[in-house]
């Protein structure tokens, strides 16, 4: 119930920011009002990033008048952000609208849907590549982002994932011994391998974990993960667990994770998130985007398919994440600062209307 006024309250704040803008303001287009921890960070991180520049998203409705409306708007910029937009959904024409009606765009560390080098150029990718070849600037998540739209004639930098905005200093992981934080969820049946049986894994995993001597701590990302967060805990022997439930906001989501010794985590920006507090970190891929984001920050021995999971494999890899845990924390921040850096030059391109 309160999950659900927060969001009709955060709708109504972006038609009033929206609706209010001037022609100033930078358009947003990204996966927003869903209580999805990942896509509102990456709003968040573009809010700071462009300050004091008025950054708006215009909210899907179902009524006309306040379509009408938001129609007569005209902005300065159209920004397409962060998460897996480019692909064959919806973003495509939502994205296209707000671009007709600023004096230019740019890409903001967006993801595209995989696809096979040899693959046939589908439709989708034809439609974006049209619309991306007129923008300034496209800044992708990663190399295989970059490559696929290198097939249209796309020039993209791999400007990395906005997740990288939040990388704190060295000394802001502050971890406790034997603490872990643990990310568990689940995809509507769009993962590898089965749901069920990944979820097993991690609640034996968890039981061995307590077993040699390890707290844990969980963090829900997403209102549709808590139900499989509490299923998980009670099936590892947990009473009373511990579990964030964290759905926006990435300096309280960073307050409550500094102190884990490591963390193990399905959700890439409940990981992601946790590496910018320096965290070592354990990415457990459920989609083809965890790897290229582990792989952009050279961290691709830290990943493991979730379908390829065993209680052993997750056993060894806690022990080299605590055994490594200095070296790994500042191989995570050795990886972030530059993409952090990449990120505040954009930023203040955008500030100065070099990118109109």
């Amino acid at each position: 119930m309160i999950e659900s006024i927060n969001r009709k309250m955060q709708r109504v704040r972006h038609w009033r920011a929206y609706l209010m803008s001037g022609r100033n303001a930078v358009s947003y287009t990204g996966w927003l009002g869903h209580q999805n921890l990942g896509d509102e960070i990456l709003h968040e991180a573009a809010e700071e990033c462009f300050a004091p520049v008025n950054l708006v998203s215009y909210p899907l409705s179902n009524r006309n008048f306040l379509n009408r409306l938001a129609a007569t708007k005209r902005h300065s910029l159209a920004v397409l952000g962060g998460g897996t937009l480019i692909g064959g959904h919806p973003p495509f024409e939502r994205y296209k609208s707000e671009l007709a009606k600023a004096k230019g765009g740019l890409v903001f560390g967006a993801g595209v849907s995989p696809l096979a080098p040899d693959a046939p150029i589908p439709p989708w990718l034809e439609n974006w590549g049209s619309v991306l070849r007129t923008l300034a600037y496209v800044g992708v998540r990663g190399p295989d982002s970059a490559a696929t739209l290198a097939r249209v004639g796309v020039n993209a930098e791999v400007l990395g994932d906005p997740v990288s905005w939040f990388s704190q200093a060295e000394a802001y992981w502050q971890p406790k011994d034997k603490l872990m934080g643990l990310n568990v969820g689940q995809a509507n049946g769009s993962m590898y391998g089965d749901e069920n049986t990944v979820q097993k894994v991690f609640a034996d995993f968890a039981r061995a974990a307590i077993q040699r001597g390890w707290k844990i701590e969980f963090f829900c990302v997403w209102p549709e993960d808590l139900e499989v967060t509490r299923k998980v805990a009670a099936e590892a022997g947990i009473n009373n667990p511990t579990i964030h439930c964290i759905y926006q906001n990435a300096r309280v989501y960073q307050d409550r994770v500094r102190s884990m010794k490591v963390y193990v985590g399905i959700k890439l920006h409940a990981v992601a998130l946790a590496m910018s507090a320096n965290v070592p970190s354990l990415m457990i891929e459920y989609r083809p985007k965890c790897m290229e984001f582990m792989n952009t920050m050279g961290m691709g021995a830290y990943v493991r398919r979730c379908d390829q999971i065993s209680v052993q494999n997750l056993l060894e890899s806690l022990e080299g994440l605590e055994a490594g845990g200095e070296e790994i924390a500042q191989k995570i921040r050795a990886a972030m600062v530059p993409i952090q850096q990449r990120l505040r030059s954009l930023g203040e391109q955008v500030k100065n209307g070099s990118l109109v």
